[in-house]
């Protein structure tokens, strides 16, 4: 079990390149850009997709605002919705995680 109270297998099963390849919770909630390109996520919906806890997911979605990787959208009733800034600087980072992921996957 992980700190966050997920199974290892649900972990691997559930990871993406960044998290297969950096190993941290960033890497984790960054895995979701590539889902979701820039639709609208709330923190719940983040901490639902990543089982992460909605701490963590809050103090995760501000480190990557202040690294300009999400921006703050708009409201909706009391939530505050975040968008990746996918056109940005992480469409190069997903591509080379993914390639690291895929050369990997050969050699096993």
């Amino acid at each position: 079990m992980s700190k966050e109270g997920i199974s290892t297998d649900e972990e691997n099963a559930t990871s993406g390149s960044l998290t297969r390849l950096f190993k941290n919770l960033m890497a984790r909630i960054l895995d979701q850009s590539f889902l979701v390109g820039q639709m609208e996520q709330t923190t719940s919906m983040l901490m639902e997709s990543t089982h992460l806890s909605y701490k963590t997911v809050e103090k995760v979605i501000k480190n990557l605002i202040e690294l300009e990787y999400m921006v703050p959208s708009r409201k909706i009733g009391n939530a505050q919705t975040y968008k990746f800034k996918v056109d940005n600087h992480l469409t190069g980072l997903i591509n080379c995680a993914r390639a690291m992921q895929l050369e990997h996957l050969k050699k096993e």
